[in-house]
This record gives structure tokens, sequence and C-alpha cells, in this order.
């Protein structure tokens, strides 16, 4: 099975979220366990679906309005990892958050998520910088974003985002 054998779609219903939902609430890496009514609130949530229809991935684009929008959620099945997936579902955002008026994408990724992080400038996103985790933890959190129209403030929105978070050492 390789990437072609795998379709990606918009979630259009309420039981699709549900099973991007529990894929989620399957990550082996789950420090912090899926807010629930926070992901149902996400603007779109993109799934990867097998030859039988099978929910294999998913990843949203959280919660939010305006021109800015942060991607998040991303999980592929144990199963279906390194087929290039994440990519695919990458990709779809973006060309989701286009057609919804996002001007600039946004992520952030611990430091140690080195998938994560190449799949992000794989896809054409920046780094900008890193900041220690809000969560007091310790954990370095690396920012990255993606303009999707040309000419904007980026120094001016990352700040915006970033706000009185510490920068990382």
């Amino acid at each position: 099975m390789n990437q072609n054998d795998i379709q990606f779609f918009l979630c259009q219903n309420a039981a699709e979220l549900a099973a991007a939902a529990a894929l989620i609430d399957q990550r082996d890496d789950n420090a912090h366990p899926l807010d629930h009514q926070a992901f149902a609130r996400s603007r779109a949530v993109v799934l990867a679906k097998n030859l039988v229809g099978e929910i294999v991935g998913c990843a949203a684009i959280k919660a939010g309005s305006g021109p800015v929008g942060e991607l998040g959620y991303l999980m592929v099945s144990p199963l279906y990892r390194r087929r290039g997936i994440a990519q695919g579902l990458t990709l779809k955002r973006i060309e989701v958050a286009k057609t919804l008026g996002i001007t600039l994408l946004f992520a952030t990724i611990r430091d140690e998520n080195d998938a994560s992080r190449v799949n992000l400038l794989k896809a054409g996103f920046h780094f900008w910088r890193n900041y220690l985790s809000i969560r007091g933890t310790g954990n370095t959190v690396g920012w990255y974003y993606l303009a999707l129209e040309d000419k904007l403030d980026i120094d001016g929105i990352m700040q915006s985002l970033v706000g009185d978070r510490v920068p990382a050492p």
C-alpha cells in the first residue's frame, strides 16, 4: 500500500469527527489527552482514508476565526506510518486554509518531535523561534509558519500569537 491508496477528505459529519477523535485518543505519545470539545470546534478536520473507507489519519485547522489558522491534532495510525500520509494531511490542510481565507498558518512542535518538524518544512513552513512550553514542563516548543499571502507582517503576527511566552535558551 502506498499514498496513492489513500484519499484525503474534509470531515463531513459527527460520526467521522468521532472516529477521528478516537484515532487521536490512541496516540502513543499522548502526554496531554485530547480535549474533545476543542477538537469538535476545529475550523476544518481533514481525514485520510484507505481504499475501504477506514480513517487511517486525521489532522485539523484548530478552532478560531480570521486570517490566522493553527495546525494541530495530526495523527496517523501506526500501521500506516512512513507512507507520506502526514504530508498529504498537511498539504490538504494548506489547500483548505486557502479556501477559508486564511492568510497565515502556524504550528507549534515539541523540540523532540523530528517527524512533525520535517513534515512542516517539506510543506514549505518556516521556523520562527523556540519558546519554553507554557505548561511548565521545561520542554522547548518550536513555532513554525507558512504565509499564504504576500506582504504579511510575519514578525508582528507571530509575536502577537506568542504573547508573553519565554524564549528558549
